[in-house]
């Protein structure tokens, strides 16, 4: 965030040096874009973090395992 806002500002700045028309967008609106960017990019490593994806054979055998272990603490607590 403490970076957007100046980024943004360079970029509008350089534009308006070339002629060009600066970014249609206030700061406010792009801190907003890149704290909601930054809350989904952490929700999806949070969820890849904590849950198991079988794509690979050790990941499978793993997940295997796991299921044992619980089927097994189940057992024994009967």
């Amino acid at each position: 965030m403490r970076l957007a806002i100046p980024l943004y500002a360079m970029v509008n700045a350089l534009l308006l040096s070339l002629g060009y028309s600066p970014i249609p967008f206030t700061p406010e609106k792009v801190g907003a874009f890149i704290t909601g960017l930054i809350g989904v990019i952490g929700l999806i490593v949070a969820w890849w973090k904590n849950n198991n994806i079988t794509i690979t054979p050790e990941a499978q055998g793993m997940q295997n395992a796991l299921e044992d272990k619980k089927a097994y603490n189940k057992l024994k607590k009967l």
